[in-house]
Protein backbone atom coordinates (compact mmCIF):
# COMPACT_ATOMS: atom_id res chain seq x y z
CA UNK A 1 0.00 0.00 0.00
CA UNK A 2 1.24 3.36 -1.08
CA UNK A 3 1.19 6.32 1.29
CA UNK A 4 1.11 9.69 0.95
CA UNK A 5 4.95 10.08 2.23
CA UNK A 6 5.75 7.48 0.45
CA UNK A 7 4.33 9.08 -2.51
CA UNK A 8 6.07 12.83 -2.02
CA UNK A 9 9.67 11.23 -1.18
CA UNK A 10 9.03 9.21 -5.05
CA UNK A 11 8.16 12.65 -6.55
CA UNK A 12 10.83 14.29 -5.37
CA UNK A 13 13.26 11.62 -6.98
CA UNK A 14 11.51 12.53 -10.01
CA UNK A 15 12.14 15.82 -10.12
CA UNK A 16 15.71 15.40 -8.76
CA UNK A 17 16.07 13.41 -12.26
CA UNK A 18 13.77 15.35 -14.32
CA UNK A 19 10.47 14.88 -15.73
CA UNK A 20 9.68 16.85 -18.97
CA UNK A 21 6.04 17.09 -20.14
CA UNK A 22 4.40 17.32 -17.27
CA UNK A 23 2.74 20.22 -14.33
CA UNK A 24 3.49 20.39 -10.43
CA UNK A 25 0.61 20.84 -7.97
CA UNK A 26 0.21 20.94 -4.47
CA UNK A 27 -1.85 18.93 -2.88
CA UNK A 28 -1.29 20.14 0.93
CA UNK A 29 1.74 20.14 3.46
CA UNK A 30 3.41 23.05 3.82
CA UNK A 31 6.49 25.42 2.07
CA UNK A 32 9.01 23.42 4.47
CA UNK A 33 7.57 20.11 3.68
CA UNK A 34 4.94 20.52 0.89
CA UNK A 35 2.82 18.07 -0.53
CA UNK A 36 3.57 18.23 -4.50
CA UNK A 37 2.03 15.73 -7.16
CA UNK A 38 2.97 15.27 -10.93
CA UNK A 39 0.09 15.33 -13.55
CA UNK A 40 1.25 14.33 -17.20
CA UNK A 41 0.22 17.82 -19.38
CA UNK A 42 -2.89 16.38 -20.40
CA UNK A 43 -4.03 16.04 -16.55
CA UNK A 44 -6.22 12.69 -18.15
CA UNK A 45 -9.09 14.97 -19.84
CA UNK A 46 -9.41 12.60 -22.50
CA UNK A 47 -9.29 9.53 -20.43
CA UNK A 48 -12.31 11.13 -18.27
CA UNK A 49 -14.05 12.28 -21.26
CA UNK A 50 -14.44 8.52 -22.28
CA UNK A 51 -16.65 7.98 -19.44
CA UNK A 52 -17.86 11.21 -18.75
CA UNK A 53 -19.49 13.52 -21.10
CA UNK A 54 -22.12 16.50 -20.10
CA UNK A 55 -20.39 19.23 -22.75
CA UNK A 56 -20.52 19.19 -26.43
CA UNK A 57 -19.49 21.14 -29.61
CA UNK A 58 -22.32 23.62 -29.05
CA UNK A 59 -21.52 24.08 -24.91
CA UNK A 60 -19.86 27.06 -23.74
CA UNK A 61 -18.41 26.94 -20.10
CA UNK A 62 -17.49 29.70 -17.68
CA UNK A 63 -15.08 28.37 -15.62
CA UNK A 64 -14.98 29.97 -12.45
CA UNK A 65 -12.32 27.83 -10.82
CA UNK A 66 -9.31 29.94 -9.52
CA UNK A 67 -5.96 29.42 -10.50
CA UNK A 68 -2.71 30.10 -9.33
CA UNK A 69 -1.81 28.88 -6.13
CA UNK A 70 -0.09 25.49 -7.52
CA UNK A 71 -4.12 24.64 -7.93
CA UNK A 72 -5.26 21.84 -10.35
CA UNK A 73 -8.88 22.70 -11.37
CA UNK A 74 -8.82 26.35 -13.28
CA UNK A 75 -6.24 24.07 -15.44
CA UNK A 76 -7.88 20.63 -16.11
CA UNK A 77 -11.45 21.92 -16.55
CA UNK A 78 -9.89 23.94 -19.62
CA UNK A 79 -8.61 20.83 -20.79
CA UNK A 80 -11.66 19.04 -20.31
CA UNK A 81 -13.93 21.77 -22.31
CA UNK A 82 -11.40 21.46 -25.25
CA UNK A 83 -11.31 17.53 -25.50
CA UNK A 84 -14.95 17.57 -25.61
CA UNK A 85 -15.32 20.20 -28.62
CA UNK A 86 -17.23 23.12 -26.29
CA UNK A 87 -15.75 26.65 -25.88
CA UNK A 88 -14.50 27.51 -22.69
CA UNK A 89 -14.52 30.65 -21.06
CA UNK A 90 -11.69 30.67 -18.45
CA UNK A 91 -13.06 33.24 -15.72
CA UNK A 92 -11.58 32.28 -12.60
CA UNK A 93 -12.45 33.53 -9.45
CA UNK A 94 -15.40 35.92 -9.28
CA UNK A 95 -14.63 39.44 -7.61
CA UNK A 96 -16.51 40.54 -5.13
CA UNK A 97 -19.82 42.50 -5.18
CA UNK A 98 -22.85 41.73 -7.06
CA UNK A 99 -23.31 38.98 -9.41
CA UNK A 100 -25.45 40.33 -11.53
CA UNK A 101 -23.04 41.37 -14.15
CA UNK A 102 -21.53 38.13 -14.26
CA UNK A 103 -24.50 36.86 -14.97
CA UNK A 104 -25.75 39.34 -17.49
CA UNK A 105 -22.36 38.71 -19.49
CA UNK A 106 -22.92 35.21 -19.06
CA UNK A 107 -25.96 35.04 -20.75
CA UNK A 108 -25.17 37.62 -23.66
CA UNK A 109 -22.20 35.44 -24.28
CA UNK A 110 -24.16 32.04 -24.82
CA UNK A 111 -22.73 30.27 -21.85
CA UNK A 112 -24.34 26.96 -21.40
CA UNK A 113 -22.90 25.48 -18.85
CA UNK A 114 -21.00 26.56 -15.12
CA UNK A 115 -17.71 24.96 -13.51
CA UNK A 116 -17.89 26.00 -9.89
CA UNK A 117 -15.77 25.62 -6.49
CA UNK A 118 -18.17 25.18 -3.63
CA UNK A 119 -18.05 28.93 -3.01
CA UNK A 120 -18.96 30.15 -6.31
CA UNK A 121 -21.92 27.48 -6.39
CA UNK A 122 -22.78 29.00 -3.45
CA UNK A 123 -22.94 32.62 -4.58
CA UNK A 124 -25.21 31.20 -7.80
CA UNK A 125 -27.45 29.55 -5.28
CA UNK A 126 -27.86 32.89 -3.34
CA UNK A 127 -28.71 34.82 -6.77
CA UNK A 128 -31.43 31.89 -7.81
CA UNK A 129 -32.92 32.15 -4.25
CA UNK A 130 -32.76 35.82 -4.14
CA UNK A 131 -35.59 35.25 -7.38
CA UNK A 132 -33.14 35.77 -9.96
CA UNK A 133 -33.81 32.63 -12.59
CA UNK A 134 -30.69 31.49 -14.21
CA UNK A 135 -32.39 29.61 -17.48
CA UNK A 136 -29.08 29.63 -19.53
CA UNK A 137 -27.83 27.48 -17.04
CA UNK A 138 -28.23 23.90 -18.93
CA UNK A 139 -25.10 21.91 -17.05
CA UNK A 140 -23.62 22.57 -13.70
CA UNK A 141 -20.11 20.60 -13.44
CA UNK A 142 -19.04 20.07 -10.04
CA UNK A 143 -16.05 18.57 -8.41
CA UNK A 144 -12.62 17.75 -9.90
CA UNK A 145 -9.49 17.53 -7.60
CA UNK A 146 -11.72 17.70 -4.32
CA UNK A 147 -15.12 16.15 -2.80
CA UNK A 148 -17.87 19.01 -3.55
CA UNK A 149 -20.81 18.25 -1.04
CA UNK A 150 -23.12 20.74 -2.37
CA UNK A 151 -26.45 19.15 -1.19
CA UNK A 152 -28.21 17.94 -4.27
CA UNK A 153 -31.49 18.94 -3.15
CA UNK A 154 -30.65 22.33 -2.71
CA UNK A 155 -29.97 22.04 -6.99
CA UNK A 156 -32.47 20.85 -7.47
CA UNK A 157 -34.57 23.42 -5.95
CA UNK A 158 -32.41 26.27 -7.66
CA UNK A 159 -31.93 24.93 -11.17
CA UNK A 160 -34.35 22.91 -12.08
CA UNK A 161 -33.68 23.26 -15.61
CA UNK A 162 -30.37 22.13 -14.75
CA UNK A 163 -28.40 19.02 -15.39
CA UNK A 164 -25.85 18.09 -12.47
CA UNK A 165 -22.25 16.16 -12.97
CA UNK A 166 -19.56 15.64 -10.62
CA UNK A 167 -16.22 14.34 -10.45
CA UNK A 168 -14.70 13.28 -7.47
CA UNK A 169 -11.08 12.76 -6.57
CA UNK A 170 -8.26 14.15 -4.47
CA UNK A 171 -5.22 16.03 -5.26
CA UNK A 172 -2.69 12.92 -5.15
CA UNK A 173 -4.75 10.38 -6.38
CA UNK A 174 -6.35 13.04 -8.91
CA UNK A 175 -10.26 12.35 -10.37
CA UNK A 176 -10.97 8.89 -9.27
CA UNK A 177 -15.03 9.04 -10.39
CA UNK A 178 -17.89 10.55 -11.61
CA UNK A 179 -21.44 10.68 -11.28
CA UNK A 180 -24.34 11.87 -13.77
CA UNK A 181 -27.69 13.60 -13.07
CA UNK A 182 -29.28 10.31 -12.57
CA UNK A 183 -26.60 9.11 -9.93
CA UNK A 184 -27.29 8.94 -6.18
CA UNK A 185 -25.60 11.17 -3.70
CA UNK A 186 -22.30 10.60 -3.14
CA UNK A 187 -22.13 7.40 -5.55
CA UNK A 188 -19.61 7.59 -7.83
CA UNK A 189 -18.15 5.44 -10.72
CA UNK A 190 -14.66 4.38 -10.96
CA UNK A 191 -12.99 5.90 -14.08
CA UNK A 192 -11.66 3.25 -16.52
CA UNK A 193 -8.16 4.36 -16.05
CA UNK A 194 -8.28 4.41 -12.45
CA UNK A 195 -8.61 0.84 -10.20
CA UNK A 196 -10.54 1.76 -7.31
CA UNK A 197 -10.16 -0.60 -4.24
CA UNK A 198 -11.67 -0.24 -0.56
CA UNK A 199 -10.01 -1.84 2.05
CA UNK A 200 -10.90 -2.09 5.32
CA UNK A 201 -12.82 1.22 4.12
CA UNK A 202 -10.04 2.50 3.42
CA UNK A 203 -10.22 4.00 -0.67
CA UNK A 204 -6.76 2.85 -2.42
CA UNK A 205 -6.12 3.82 -6.48
CA UNK A 206 -4.37 2.46 -8.77
CA UNK A 207 -3.64 4.77 -12.13
CA UNK A 208 -4.02 2.22 -15.35
CA UNK A 209 -1.62 4.07 -17.54
CA UNK A 210 2.34 4.29 -18.06
CA UNK A 211 1.65 8.57 -18.53
CA UNK A 212 1.78 9.10 -14.11
CA UNK A 213 5.00 9.05 -13.16
CA UNK A 214 5.63 8.28 -9.88
CA UNK A 215 3.22 5.69 -10.48
CA UNK A 216 0.20 5.22 -8.70
CA UNK A 217 -0.06 1.95 -7.05
CA UNK A 218 -3.08 0.96 -4.26
CA UNK A 219 -2.53 4.63 -3.27
CA UNK A 220 -3.86 4.99 0.51
CA UNK A 221 -6.28 8.19 -0.28
CA UNK A 222 -6.77 9.10 2.98
CA UNK A 223 -10.35 8.89 2.35
CA UNK A 224 -13.17 6.41 3.77
CA UNK A 225 -15.66 4.86 1.31
CA UNK A 226 -17.44 1.65 0.48
CA UNK A 227 -18.75 -0.25 -3.02
CA UNK A 228 -22.58 0.74 -3.30
CA UNK A 229 -25.42 0.41 -5.77
CA UNK A 230 -26.26 3.33 -8.11
CA UNK A 231 -29.71 4.03 -9.32
CA UNK A 232 -28.71 4.50 -12.92
CA UNK A 233 -28.00 1.58 -13.79
CA UNK A 234 -24.61 2.02 -14.84
CA UNK A 235 -23.04 -1.13 -15.40
CA UNK A 236 -19.59 -1.81 -13.02
CA UNK A 237 -18.95 -1.15 -9.27
CA UNK A 238 -19.86 2.25 -7.62
CA UNK A 239 -18.35 3.50 -5.01
CA UNK A 240 -20.08 5.71 -1.70
CA UNK A 241 -17.90 8.12 -0.64
CA UNK A 242 -17.69 8.79 3.32
CA UNK A 243 -15.36 11.76 4.05
CA UNK A 244 -11.83 11.76 4.94
CA UNK A 245 -9.88 9.91 7.99
CA UNK A 246 -8.62 11.57 10.85
CA UNK A 247 -6.22 13.83 11.17
CA UNK A 248 -7.71 14.98 7.91
CA UNK A 249 -10.66 16.78 7.57
CA UNK A 250 -12.96 18.18 4.88
CA UNK A 251 -13.22 21.89 4.01
CA UNK A 252 -14.61 23.38 1.38
CA UNK A 253 -14.71 20.23 -0.77
CA UNK A 254 -10.67 19.48 0.45
CA UNK A 255 -9.38 17.59 2.35
CA UNK A 256 -6.92 19.46 5.06
CA UNK A 257 -4.53 17.83 7.80
CA UNK A 258 -5.15 19.27 10.75
CA UNK A 259 -2.31 18.21 12.35
CA UNK A 260 -0.03 20.34 9.76
CA UNK A 261 -1.66 23.23 10.94
CA UNK A 262 -1.03 22.60 14.45
CA UNK A 263 2.73 21.81 13.61
CA UNK A 264 2.64 25.13 12.10
CA UNK A 265 1.14 27.09 15.09
CA UNK A 266 3.33 25.32 17.33
CA UNK A 267 6.38 26.09 15.48
CA UNK A 268 6.57 29.47 16.92
CA UNK A 269 7.66 30.53 20.34
CA UNK A 270 4.15 32.50 20.12
CA UNK A 271 1.86 29.02 21.10
CA UNK A 272 2.61 26.13 23.50
CA UNK A 273 0.04 24.18 21.97
CA UNK A 274 -3.18 24.20 19.47
CA UNK A 275 -6.32 22.20 18.43
CA UNK A 276 -8.40 22.29 15.35
CA UNK A 277 -12.23 22.95 15.42
CA UNK A 278 -14.12 22.35 12.63
CA UNK A 279 -18.09 23.52 12.39
CA UNK A 280 -21.17 22.31 10.17
CA UNK A 281 -21.04 25.42 8.24
CA UNK A 282 -17.44 24.97 7.62
CA UNK A 283 -15.55 27.07 9.60
CA UNK A 284 -12.35 26.69 11.36
CA UNK A 285 -10.96 27.57 14.67
CA UNK A 286 -7.02 27.46 15.55
CA UNK A 287 -7.22 27.04 18.98
CA UNK A 288 -3.88 28.11 20.73
CA UNK A 289 -2.46 28.30 24.49
CA UNK A 290 -0.16 31.35 23.89
CA UNK A 291 3.19 31.45 25.71
CA UNK A 292 3.69 33.16 28.69
CA UNK A 293 4.39 36.86 28.23
CA UNK A 294 2.50 36.59 24.85
CA UNK A 295 -1.05 39.01 25.20
CA UNK A 296 -4.03 37.92 24.33
CA UNK A 297 -5.13 40.34 21.56
CA UNK A 298 -6.11 41.05 18.15
CA UNK A 299 -2.48 41.75 17.14
CA UNK A 300 -1.09 38.25 18.33
CA UNK A 301 -4.26 36.24 16.79
CA UNK A 302 -3.75 38.07 13.54
CA UNK A 303 0.16 37.28 13.31
CA UNK A 304 -0.63 33.77 14.28
CA UNK A 305 -3.41 33.36 11.70
CA UNK A 306 -0.84 35.08 9.01
CA UNK A 307 1.98 32.57 9.85
CA UNK A 308 -0.07 29.36 9.48
CA UNK A 309 -1.88 30.25 6.10
CA UNK A 310 1.13 31.83 4.87
CA UNK A 311 2.66 28.49 5.16
CA UNK A 312 0.03 26.22 4.08
CA UNK A 313 -0.39 25.51 0.47
CA UNK A 314 -3.81 24.10 0.45
CA UNK A 315 -5.56 25.99 3.32
CA UNK A 316 -4.61 29.46 2.15
CA UNK A 317 -6.03 29.88 -0.95
CA UNK A 318 -9.01 28.34 -0.25
CA UNK A 319 -9.03 30.95 3.26
CA UNK A 320 -8.15 33.48 0.62
CA UNK A 321 -11.58 33.42 -0.71
CA UNK A 322 -13.16 33.30 2.21
CA UNK A 323 -11.63 34.96 4.92
CA UNK A 324 -14.02 34.56 7.75
CA UNK A 325 -13.94 31.17 7.23
CA UNK A 326 -10.94 31.04 9.54
CA UNK A 327 -9.83 32.17 13.01
CA UNK A 328 -7.78 31.74 15.75
CA UNK A 329 -9.20 31.75 19.27
CA UNK A 330 -6.66 31.92 22.77
CA UNK A 331 -7.55 29.36 25.31
CA UNK A 332 -6.80 28.27 28.37
CA UNK A 333 -7.07 24.92 27.94
CA UNK A 334 -7.43 22.25 25.23
CA UNK A 335 -9.55 19.36 24.86
CA UNK A 336 -10.12 16.38 22.91
CA UNK A 337 -8.89 14.94 19.67
CA UNK A 338 -6.92 18.01 16.84
CA UNK A 339 -9.84 17.80 14.80
CA UNK A 340 -12.93 18.46 16.46
CA UNK A 341 -15.92 17.58 13.91
CA UNK A 342 -19.29 19.18 13.73
CA UNK A 343 -18.41 21.00 16.77
CA UNK A 344 -20.68 24.23 16.73
CA UNK A 345 -19.18 28.07 17.57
Amino acid sequence: MLTRPELEAATAEALAVGRGGAALWAHGGTLDAPGLSLLPKGMFASEIRSAFSPLGPTDVLANLHPSGRMRPDHYFFNHFAAVSDATVLPVGQLPEGPDDDWLAFFARHHVTAVAAPPQAVARLLGVSTAGRPVPWLRTLLLGGAFHDTTNDASLASSFPYTDVWRLYGTPTAWVMGQRGPQCLADIYHPLPHQEVEVVDGRLLVTTLTASRTPPLIRYDTQERGEFARCACGRPGPAVRVLGPRPPFFRFHGRAVSAQELVDLATAHEEVTAAQIAVSSDQRIQLRVRLAPGVPDDHHSHAWIRFRVLESHLALAACVLEQPDAFEVVAVDELSGPSVLASEEF
